[in-house]
């Protein structure tokens, strides 16, 4: 068995704050002092491929998990791409106009939304981020998984029993919802990387904040929340460490003797 410690990072509020919009120094010093020590570092994150920033790419990553388990990458090598089928795409964009729903179709390359319907606010929101945006598109999109701004919308329950044979759904409340293929999640890319990378289950850590990051704190054996995260899942955590702000990342690791 590979000895190695294997650390996975879901991206927003815990290494990017939401309040600078900055990845911390300590988080950056951090990251770069556990590679020297010859450990091995992952995102593991509900953002597809093409919505990981050049600032998180710089950051030299070991790989990413991405979509929520269902894109797999080390060493710029793709291991794992699961896209939604094609079959099912008329289908699900019939029902998103039936119920008059805002959704994000996010894959590799691109993200797809309905430019006629969308608000100008969630438009803005990802053009301000410049990500590769285009329309949907029957013929030539892909994607790996879909996200819905549905506000007061009452039909988001009729959509997601009508899909319920393609995506489960997590609720991340204020009126967003994350539509991931079954069989999908953070924990399931934990699993296939710790057994490709034939790694110890005593050396695997994960660091999250949110809903979404549930699944990835139950497939490790070391789980660490943020102080900023939310609270229901501090008692999932072996351990709750400092807000993202306040050095988290470098005193979590610390406590875990992964860096000095």
């Amino acid at each position: 068995m590979d000895k190695r410690k294997i650390l996975f990072f879901d991206i927003d509020e815990t290494l990017l704050s939401h309040k600078t919009f900055t990845i911390p120094e300590s988080t950056k010093n951090a990251l770069k002092k556990a590679k020297e020590n010859g450990h091995l570092i992952f995102i593991n994150t509900g953002r597809t491929k093409s919505l990981i920033g050049d600032d998180i790419k710089e950051l030299e990553f070991d790989g990413y998990i991405c979509g929520c388990g269902t894109y797999i990458e080390v060493d710029n090598k793709v291991l794992y791409n699961n896209i939604v089928n094609k079959d099912k795409y008329n289908a699900i964009l019939e029902s998103l106009k039936k119920y008059e729903l805002k959704a994000v179709l996010e894959g590799v390359d691109a993200i797809y939304i309905d430019e006629n319907s969308q608000d100008d606010f969630l438009l803005s929101n990802l053009r301000k981020q410049n990500y590769p945006i285009k329309s949907y598109d029957l013929d030539n999109m892909k994607f790996n998984k879909m996200f819905i701004r549905y506000d007061d919308n009452e039909y988001i329950d009729n959509f997601c029993d009508e899909t319920k044979d393609i995506f489960d759904y997590i609720d991340h409340g204020k009126g967003t919802r994350e539509l991931v293929p079954k069989g999908h999640s953070k924990g399931s890319g934990i699993d296939f990387l710790v057994d490709y990378l034939n790694i110890e289950k005593e050396n695997t850590f994960a660091f999250g904040d949110s809903n979404n990051d549930i699944s990835m704190l139950e497939h490790v054996e070391n789980s660490i929340v943020m102080g900023n995260g939310n609270p229901d899942l501090f008692e999932k955590a072996t351990f709750v460490t400092k807000n993202i702000d306040e050095d988290g990342i470098e005193y979590a690791m610390k406590y875990f003797n992964i860096i000095k």
